[in-house]
């Protein structure tokens, strides 16, 4: 007798046949055996949160559009679920270049669709530019403010629909119309509304793809890839204008613009869809044109209609004529401006077709000259195509209605400039290449509108490239005007420490070692593509200031030890008096207007104390500059025949002062006086006195209680308010209306030892009341302990001021200086450590600390130094200098004296820096041993073979290449010869037809030596072919006496399958993917030969391999993720995926059995590695969650120190993802408890429209209670956490669980409001353990505490 049973062997589960003398002997065995304790393994219930840190650049197209006001001239970014408006500026300068000043301005965006955006069109009145009042300038309408700083209010507070409309169709099936105004508060708000789209179509047809707008937005078609399209008829601006318009503002219920709509079947493939411009006279005529293709013919079909009459019934479909075969895949469709007439734009030429109603249309084509090869062969041995095409704006007087003007972009950069006359034989009259745009380009490129002057201004988004603004001249090459940023695609993203870098001085890890909970370190990672565009790139995030001008080298001056610096206007100059403080004395240093900044150093001025150390400086309204020293107070007028002030005193020393300008009325000076031993508080101000500057005391001096470490003085409500830090630990708030004597008012005490807890500086940080946020002021105490502690001033109690205690963080060791941002009354610029950082006071108790990154516009590798000491250009410098204005940040470090211009966007942004290379790199890591950033890159040639025209055949030659680049170099290439001067990889390394798929270094040891290694794996043919072999090499690398680095090949060991990746293992072992085997190698030391080959052969190839301990993970291309354990000689499997991914990276949690796994459908699976072997020998899936795009790499981030100490219930480290398309995703894993209160969170917002205002209406029919049952639930979407935080806080979650429930819907919510509310409270509870009266506050404390990131 015998049965069939499942047994383990070598840790797989297998079937065996045993009969009953085996089956007795083993329970012979098991009974004699001691009892084993029980292991729980059943898997742990966890969750995901994901949040979004830095956005994709990638832009899928641009339109300008005035969407917020019909005299803003802006331009709408479309990203993939984002938009972005940004306002054209400058022409300022009239006498200079009006296009020298031109820059796009950030003014608003929105990131709440939830899905992906499809196409994008504008509907509404076309724009028309109008005469402007000064050549230059650019004006439509009454008034175009030149920059967002002089924009009037009242032009932008009317109630009105503006121009234009912005419509939207969303991967959600949903279309989206918008349009921006300025609420009562001054405040940018977004009005919106929504329309279904037939749901009863097939996904992969994809309704949405296709979006076109008549020309007078009569009329907007929606199409599919195939067999479908809508019409929609539309109401016209005044119908829309008198729904929506009311006497106390928008009626965003009423906004809609379509009227009707009417569902069609297509038969074919829809290519192109755009409406066609009426002919003259026939103005109620729309025309509809579509190309179909089917059974390989591509037809054109036309759908006309009158607008007066209604839809049903009226539509007029015609299918027209079959197109000859080299116009069946038109690569563009551009409808003219003339007639019916419209231009097909293929490979190699152009086609215009005209009287498409009368039947068969007459065509003419032209050729495009399209036989030069592409501007850079990286991309495809093809030929580059034709990708978008803008028509630029002509003023009414200039316009030809038989002509029209298209410019046509290439994928390349190549740019032609097209006219096309209705009366012209040949019609395309005029064809020319305009120029080169230096940069990949896809479907994002328009020409903007600047007015009648006759100038066209192009603009691009790069394709893996960087794009930017260009003015084309006639016969010479584009000018470059302004860059856009794009640092995609990220790849092989690396956080290091660098060895010795300046800015760290931490100390370094060893070569392979992740950083420490202390270490913030710095994230590279490859970027671009191409000889032009490939870099290495730094990944900062934080606030941007764009370095202005040259580099000033102060020489001898900075090594004085300036301590402090005050810019103060030179009016009679137009330049700029910087006043440097310094422990012997005071320089007065003057920047003229010009370029180059060359700095003189004025001892001839008269009236200031230059031979004593400055306490404080500045200007006054009429232009004094005011100096105060320890034993003076100066102040000298700039204009002739006005006589300086100065009071000099011997037995007092002001020991702290401060200088404020109240607008309109006067100067005021704060001075604290020791005398003897006491210390006195006195204030007055300056004026003017029978031509002499006067100083006159205000009220009676007030006797300190202890030393002054710090005043401050403000204007608040037409009364003083003084601020005195005290060595005493104390900040003292003193009162004082105008003319008389300061009173205390109120005390705060610092928690801390003395002297570490006084405080040193403040800031006060003023919010507007909005729609958002209630009106606050905040007091920003920088500590000499290294502490920032905030305070909220309450102004408004009947008893007198208060203090009350916000936030405080630990950013370093050294004392903190802060300074009101005086351009942004919201910002305070902190220096410590000598790194200086942003602080923005948002809504609530919420803050942002961003660090401040300089960059050098002619300077992509520009490496800022440590700071020294900082100032701001004084708020009453006019804007306008040639090289600085008001709020520009002097930025000294060591002898060098930088201007820069800060961002005024509050949060933080990407700020990269960029190191060029030759070519396209693919893997980078640092390397402590050699103190270099070693690069895996391709060098691309094209070559040329054939006669000229269409017979020329164009190829590319493929060379890898390794470079050692110092990661903190400022040098650039000079030029791009073939010969990369940073390659050190010699031909002979590199057989026919291989690529080097990746490098890694291995320090193999054994117990006397340990030698560096190189480790390269390379593919030799094409890798989807069976006959592709590889190699693994091994180099060896050495520096020599000048500091260079070479290589040397120690090892070449030919595969007969490619090798994707490798991975060290042990002390002296590989791990390496050879085709669809995992292969283990061991080397033997004494004989440089590998001695062991154990290998294991899988479904499918390996895509990335890492170790664990003696763990082997392993990430496939199609059958998901395995781990294996080496024992006795053989790879043994533990567990792997249950679902066929196709995986690209994995991080394991050692402590918790937890894999994170990151796969091409953009999927984040969260897998637990029993302890025990399962039974199905599969790894639960614990939480799935899907993301906008695909995570290619997962790191450790530690947080930075102030962090770590004011989120205590943190981790020290984050996890940090990346994308190719640029994105960063900031990773949390969560424990039940905590998912369920957030997620519980995020379904009641899912609901509410002011937090998701696009959500599909199945959500609503999901109950509120978390559920654990599918794994795509676990997953929280910080994004939508993160618009509770801004958009209310705490008012709006309490608002949203006080919203009744839906009677409609019992079974999606409960049953009152008390239900809810107590389920919420015991969530709380259980996640927080505090108590229930506190329950919102709590909660979303915990929310703002997980979704801080660690960049």
């Amino acid at each position: 007798m015998s049965v069939q049973t499942r047994v383990m062997v070598d840790g797989r589960w297998t079937t065996r046949t045993l009969d009953i003398h085996q089956i007795l002997a083993r329970n012979r065995e098991e009974t004699a055996m001691p009892p084993v304790s029980s292991i729980d393994s059943r898997p742990p219930v966890m969750g995901l949160l994901t949040k979004t840190v830095v956005r994709s650049p990638i832009i899928k197209s641009i339109i300008p559009a005035r969407i917020r006001h019909r005299n803003k001239n802006d331009v709408v970014f479309v990203h993939d679920e984002s938009i972005v408006i940004k306002e054209i500026t400058g022409g300022e300068r009239i006498e200079e270049d009006p296009l020298s000043d031109i820059a796009l301005h950030n003014i608003a965006a929105k990131r709440d669709f939830d899905s992906s955006i499809q196409a994008a069109k504008i509907l509404g009145l076309p724009r028309e530019p109008k005469v402007s009042r000064f050549p230059g300038k650019f004006w439509d309408g009454e008034y175009t403010p030149q920059s967002p700083r002089e924009t009037k209010p009242e032009l932008l507070r009317e109630n009105e629909i503006p121009p234009q409309i912005l419509v939207l169709s969303l991967a959600s099936r949903t279309l989206v119309f918008l349009f921006a105004y300025y609420d009562v508060h001054e405040s940018l708000q977004f009005l919106s509304n929504t329309w279904p789209l037939l749901a009863q179509v097939p996904l992969m047809e994809e309704l949405g793809v296709h979006l076109a707008v008549d020309p007078k937005s009569r009329a907007m078609a929606v199409g599919a890839y195939e067999n479908r399209v809508t019409f929609y008829a539309l109401k016209d601006m005044d119908q829309m204008r008198s729904e929506v318009q009311e006497a106390d503002g928008l009626n965003a219920a009423n906004f809609m613009p379509i009227r009707e709509e009417k569902h069609l079947e297509i038969d074919g493939f829809i290519l192109k869809m755009e409406f066609l411009h009426p002919s003259k006279g026939d103005e109620y005529h729309v025309i509809l044109l579509l190309i179909v293709a089917k059974n390989q013919k591509t037809r054109l079909v036309r759908i006309e209609w009158d607008c007066r009459c209604s839809l049903e019934g009226n539509l007029d479909r015609k299918a027209g004529q079959i197109l000859p075969h080299p116009e069946r895949l038109p690569l563009l469709l551009i409808p003219l401006t003339y007639g019916t007439a419209f231009a097909l734009v293929c490979q190699h030429h152009i086609v215009v077709y005209e009287n498409i109603l009368t039947g068969i249309a007459n065509s003419q084509s032209c050729e495009l000259d399209h036989y030069e090869p592409p501007e850079e062969p990286e991309g495809s041995m093809k030929l580059p195509i034709w990708t978008q095409w803008a028509r630029p704006m002509r003023p009414v007087e200039r316009f030809d209605p038989k002509m029209d003007n298209i410019y046509l972009c290439r994928e390349d950069g190549v740019v032609r400039y097209i006219d096309i006359r209705e009366d012209s034989n040949p019609m395309v009259s005029s064809n020319y290449k305009a120029g080169l745009l230096n940069t990949n380009v896809g479907a994002a490129f328009a020409t903007l509108d600047l007015g009648d002057e006759g100038h066209d201004l192009l603009v691009a988004a790069g394709e893996m490239a960087d794009g930017g603004m260009w003015y084309p001249k006639p016969r010479e090459p584009l000018d470059l005007v302004a860059t856009i940023r794009n640092w995609s695609p990220l790849k092989k993203v690396i956080n290091t420490k660098i060895l010795g870098t300046a800015n760290d001085p931490a100390t370094p890890v060893m070569d392979g070692e992740a950083t420490t909970t202390t270490q913030e370190g710095r994230i590279f990672a490859c970027s671009g593509r191409g000889p032009r565009h490939g870099a290495i790139m730094e990944i900062r995030v934080g606030t941007e200031a764009v370095k202005l001008g040259p580099t000033i080298d102060l020489g001898e001056l900075a090594e004085k030890g300036v301590s402090s610096m005050w810019a103060l206007p030179d009016r009679s100059n137009t330049g700029i008096y910087l006043l440097a403080s310094h422990p012997t004395g005071t320089d007065l240093i003057l920047l003229p207007a010009s370029n180059d900044l060359d700095p003189q150093v004025r001892s001839d001025i008269a009236g200031l104390d230059l031979g004593e150390e400055t306490i404080v400086a500045g200007s006054s309204a009429e232009g004094f500059i005011i100096q105060v020293t320890r034993s003076s107070i100066n102040a000298i007028a700039q204009e002739g025949g006005i006589l300086p002030f100065t009071s000099s005193f011997s037995n007092v020393a002001i020991t702290a002062a401060c200088l404020l300008t109240i607008p309109m009325r006067t100067t005021v000076l704060l001075t604290v006086v020791r005398k003897d031993h006491d210390f006195y508080l006195h204030h007055g101000h300056f004026g003017l006195q029978e031509g002499q500057i006067a100083f006159a005391e205000l009220g009676e001096p007030i006797l300190l209680q202890s030393e002054a470490s710090s005043a401050s003085v403000h204007w608040f409500d037409d009364r003083l308010l003084a601020f005195v830090g005290t060595l005493a630990s104390t900040l003292q708030c003193y009162t004082a209306a105008p003319g008389s004597s300061f009173v205390l008012s109120c005390e705060h005490a610092f928690d801390g030892p003395s002297p570490g807890a006084v405080c040193n500086s403040l800031a006060i940080l003023k919010t507007e009341k909005s729609m958002k946020q209630e009106a606050k002021n905040l007091l920003v105490c920088g500590l000499r302990s290294g502490v920032i502690e905030m305070l909220v001033l309450n102004t408004d109690s009947p008893t007198g001021e208060s203090l009350i205690r916000n936030e405080k963080l630990e950013i370093g060791a050294t004392s903190v200086t802060v300074a009101t941002d005086v351009t942004r009354s919201g910002r305070a610029i902190v220096a410590c450590d000598q790194v200086l950082y942003a602080l923005e006071s948002l809504s609530g108790k919420t803050f942002t600390l961003n660090k401040i990154w300089l960059t050098d516009p002619g300077n992509t590798a520009f490496t800022q130094q440590p700071l020294d000491c900082f100032t701001q250009a004084s708020s009453r410098i006019p804007t306008g200098y040639s090289t600085f204005g008001a709020g520009s940040l002097f930025y000294m470090a060591g002898t060098s004296l930088l201007l820069a211009d800060l961002s005024p966007v509050p949060e933080p942004e990407m700020v990269p820096r960029r190191l060029p290379l030759y070519g396209t790199p693919t893997t980078v890591f640092y390397s402590k041993s050699l103190n270099n950033l070693v690069v895996l890159y391709n060098i691309v040639t094209s070559v040329c073979r054939g006669s000229a025209g269409a017979d020329r055949i164009y190829g590319r030659k493929r060379q890898p290449a390794i470079a050692f680049i110092d990661p903190d170099t400022e040098t650039l290439r000079s030029n791009l010869d073939y010969e990369d001067s940073y390659n050190v990889l010699e031909e002979s390394h590199v057989e026919s037809e291989e690529r080097y798929l990746g490098i890694m270094q291995w320090y193999p040891k054994d117990k006397s030596h340990s030698y560096h290694v190189l480790v390269v794996n390379t593919v030799i043919g094409q890798p989807t072919s069976e006959e592709a072999t590889g190699r693994l090499l091994l180099f060896h690398p050495s520096i020599g006496e000048d500091g260079t680095i070479a290589l040397s090949l120690k090892h070449d060991r030919k595969l007969d399958a490619p090798v994707w990746c490798v991975e060290p293992y042990g002390d002296s072992s590989l791990i390496h993917a050879c085709g669809d085997d995992i292969v283990v190698r061991k080397l033997d030391l004494s004989t440089k030969k590998f001695i062991t080959n154990i290998k294991i052969t899988l479904r499918s190839r390996a895509t990335y391999i890492s170790v664990e301990g003696d763990l082997i993970h392993v990430s496939t291309k199609g059958s998901g993720h395995h781990i294996f354990q080496l024992k006795h000689d053989s790879l043994v499997p533990l567990c792997a995926d249950a679902s066929s991914r196709s995986d690209i990276h994995h991080f394991s949690y050692p402590e918790t059995s937890l894999v994170i796994a990151t796969d091409t459908e953009c999927r984040v699976a969260g897998l637990w590695k029993p302890p025990q072997p399962q039974l199905s020998n599969t790894a639960p899936l614990l939480f799935e969650a899907t993301l906008p795009s695909s995570i290619t790499k997962i790191c450790i981030q530690p947080r930075p120190l102030w962090q770590q100490k004011h989120y205590s219930s943190l981790q020290p480290t984050a996890l940090l993802g990346s994308s190719e398309d640029g994105a960063l995703y900031h990773l949390v894993t969560l424990d039940e408890s905590l998912w369920r209160l957030l997620a519980f969170i995020q379904n009641i917002a899912l609901r509410d429209p002011r937090i998701c205002p696009y959500v599909l209406p199945s959500i609503h029919e999901r109950h509120i209670e978390p559920r654990s049952r599918k794994k795509q639930d676990m997953h929280i979407n910080g994004d939508i956490l993160c618009r509770i935080l801004e958009r209310g806080g705490d008012s709006l979650l309490e608002d949203m669980l006080d919203k009744e429930p839906d009677p409609d819907n019992r079974a999606a919510d409960y049953a009152t409001v008390d239900d809810r509310r107590k389920r919420f409270r015991e969530l709380v509870n259980a996640a927080c353990g505090t108590d229930s009266s506190r329950a919102v506050r709590d909660a979303l404390l915990c929310v703002e505490q997980m979704l801080v990131s660690a960049i």
